[in-house]
């Protein structure tokens, strides 16, 4: 069985942008990636909601699914599994910064 989250709870252009930070992308080739201008780029960073159709379009271009952080399923171990995991590949990107940067030294 499963729910669906509140909209009030994810601020949507948050998480893009997050995700959005961790990818590495400029905002230009990101834009062009969405196609869309490197404005409106801005403008959804800053957006609570967003069209389904657009939310597709970032989905692929970040190739993460935005459309799974509005939906969790109704089972505490399999959310606390599923949050300890994302805590992991959080961790594990951090240390994957700090290595590129090493190596860029």
């Amino acid at each position: 069985m499963s729910c669906f989250v509140s909209m009030a709870e994810i601020h949507i252009g948050n998480e893009i942008k997050n995700v959005f930070d961790k990818r590495g992308f400029t905002i230009t080739e990101f834009s062009k990636r969405i196609k869309t201008s490197r404005e409106n780029v801005y403008n959804i960073f800053a957006r609570k909601t967003i069209d389904t159709g657009l939310l597709l379009t970032i989905s692929n271009a970040l190739e993460f699914d935005f459309f799974s952080l509005y939906v969790h399923t109704i089972n505490p171990t399999k959310d606390s599994e599923i949050d300890r995991l994302r805590k992991e590949i959080v961790y594990l990107e951090e240390i994957n910064s700090l290595l590129k940067a090493k190596q860029s030294k």
